[in-house]
């Protein structure tokens, strides 16, 4: 599956793309909404991985723009945050929405939700 990860904490997309690559998808990151929204008109992801809280644009501002894209089909998108409040405004713009720190079951249910386009509701931390 070809993911993009979006988080301006190095650290967190560094793991995170380290961490797929294993599992033996194609991920690419991004640390700054620019960067993730030229990524996303120049290639076709399945799944995106979206930081809520990043330096230029929200990620709540890169979903919307998914909306309407003509060239590829809308992927589908995870929220990350680390913020406790506003996950149902959030749940409205995401397929799901992960609250960091997120255990590796739940991001293992959003790759299959992802693999079976399903919607998901917000997970907790584990």
């Amino acid at each position: 599956m070809n993911v993009l990860v979006v988080d301006d904490n190095e650290f967190v997309a560094d793991s995170l793309v380290f961490l797929l690559d294993c599992i033996g998808h194609r991920a690419v990151m991004a640390h700054d909404g620019k960067t993730a929204l030229e990524l996303l008109h120049s290639g076709a992801f399945e799944l995106v991985f979206l930081d809520e809280n990043l330096p230029d644009i929200n990620g709540s501002a890169i979903a919307l723009s998914l909306q309407d894209r003509p060239l590829f089909p809308r992927p589908f998108v995870a929220s990350m945050t680390g913020d406790s409040d506003g996950n149902e405004e959030l749940a409205r713009l995401f397929d799901v929405c992960l609250q960091k720190p997120f255990s590796l079951e739940s991001l293992l249910r959003v790759i299959d939700d992802a693999r079976n386009n399903s919607i998901s509701v917000c997970l907790l931390a584990a």
